[in-house]
């Protein structure tokens, strides 16, 4: 360390300034008379200074010695002979609080235009790098609600924050030290929120994603980047996301509302105007009935029983428009959730016998009560379980179960099918009003659901990897 530190450097003054600006540790220039020439970023890190605080101001401020910058260098090199090459020359020194401590120090000089001193702390800007950086990422990872992976160069999460670890429906230690390979098991590459080719250089910045865990689904804006070490090579990645999923859904329900404010004016002033000629149309279709049947006109009566059947449809579709857009006076209630699926589950069941669909209650008898309208609730549970049987055909299970969510303030009812799943380029629009994928869906079945369940004050959510659908009742209680 001597031989270094004792050296007299040769150069300009200008490329000391550079020079010392870009090494990762503290250093400071000071010249012949003892004032502070230039300071780096990293001395300002670690004495709380600004660089106006410290220019052309005497060492002194810095370095507690009433001598001047010759006899501070002389005293350096003697302690330096004193200690040797395995010992190390340390020196008291002054924070902006005015705390003292004790730490390495190397002085060399440099003879320039003029005589400039260079005092470099190595082990002071090491230590206090580690201590900043190991706080930030201890908030980061706990105290926060930033979400945030850290892999190695194997695809092996070596840090996973808490906020994180929930995106994933998993506890910390079941993620940390663990191959991504591990954590996904059982999901396809395309469909896992951490992919292994992020190591290859892929960056993402401020990108908006969607991912879903089995029990919930998330809106993200995510940051992504890899890290290298000193010579440029990866060894690793991170991943950092903002949880959008509250924002995402209250400005999609202001946009609904104001969609459906429209849809209630539409239907105020026409409902009434198709209901008045709809009537007189049915009861004639229903003495053509009469009359045809008493006089074997079977044709005729067969067409007729058709158009009330339409008619009829037709009806049922104005109510469905009232109820979506007309605002409901709920009579709340208690209601038990267990009687609830009591008396829907055989006409489910009845539903799935037709189409092979074993039909599997998780909950039976383990549900709580709840706050709302029990036709309405039923009518909810019914219409997405009956979505689940016909998107799944011929063959599948439709399970339901149920869990509390962390806040432990609701209850999500889980329908879960085995079909195809939702493409994510239609799930956010499964809920607008008179969307449908159906040849002959009104589009407002789900959109009537939305609307009951907010209406009690709960949620309702979907989430689909391609395998499988999964809707969450999540309902006070």
């Amino acid at each position: 360390m001597s031989a270094l530190s004792s050296l007299h450097l040769v150069g300009s003054s200008g490329r000391l300034q550079r020079f010392m600006h870009q090494l990762p540790t503290a250093v400071l220039l000071v010249n012949q008379a003892g004032s502070i020439v230039e300071v780096n970023e990293q001395l300002l890190r670690v004495t709380g200074y600004s660089r106006d605080q410290l220019i052309n101001q005497p060492i002194s401020s810095l370095l507690p010695h009433r001598g001047s910058m010759e006899h501070l260098y002389e005293e350096y090199l003697r302690k330096e002979e004193e200690v040797g090459t395995k010992g190390e020359v340390e020196l008291e020194w002054c924070n902006k609080q005015g705390g003292y401590r004790s730490t390495s120090v190397m002085i060399m000089a440099q003879q320039a235009e003029e005589l400039l001193y260079m005092i470099y702390f190595p082990q002071l800007a090491k230590e206090s790098d580690q201590l900043l950086s190991q706080r930030l990422l201890t908030k980061l990872t706990y105290d926060t609600s930033m979400g945030l992976f850290i892999l190695d160069e194997k695809s092996i999460i070596i840090e996973a924050s808490q906020t994180a670890c929930k995106l994933l429906g998993m506890e910390r230690l079941d993620v940390i030290n663990k191959h991504v390979d591990q954590v996904f098991s059982g999901i396809p590459e395309p469909h896992r929120f951490i992919k292994k080719e992020l190591l290859e250089g892929v960056k993402l910045q401020n990108v908006a994603t969607s991912w879903t865990n089995d029990n919930q689904r998330y809106e993200l804006i995510v940051d992504a980047n890899t890290l290298q070490d000193e010579s440029g090579k990866t060894v690793g990645a991170f991943i950092l996301f903002k949880d959008i999923t509250n924002l995402r859904s209250f400005a999609q329900k202001l946009e609904r509302n104001e969609r459906l404010a429209m849809i209630g004016q539409i239907a105020a002033g026409t409902a009434h105007e198709i209901r008045n000629p709809l009537t007189s149309i049915k009861g004639f279709l229903q003495m053509f009935l009469r009359l045809f049947g008493d006089s074997g006109m079977d044709r005729e009566k067969t067409y007729t029983e058709i158009m009330l059947t339409e008619i009829n449809r037709i009806n049922s579709l104005v109510s469905e428009f009232l109820l979506l857009s007309k605002p409901r006076n709920i009579q709340y209630s208690m209601v038990d959730l267990n009687t609830v699926f009591e008396e829907i589950l055989p006409i489910v069941e009845s539903q799935a016998n037709l189409y092979g669909i074993d039909v599997q209650f998780a909950s039976r008898g383990k549900l709580p009560m709840v706050v709302g309208d029990t036709e309405l609730l039923k009518q909810v549970f019914i219409n997405i379980c009956k979505n689940g049987i016909e998107a799944m055909g011929e063959q599948g299970s439709l399970r339901i179960s149920h869990h509390f969510d962390r806040d432990g303030d609701k209850v999500s009812i889980d329908i879960h099918d085995t079909g195809p799943g939702i493409p994510l380029y239609i799930i956010d629009k499964i809920f607008d009003p008179f969307f449908t994928t159906k040849e002959e869906g009104t589009g407002l079945g789900l959109s009537v659901c939305q609307k009951i369940i907010h209406d009690i004050g709960g949620q309702i959510r979907v989430s689909s990897k391609g395998f499988g659908t999964t809707f969450h009742i999540m309902l006070p209680y």
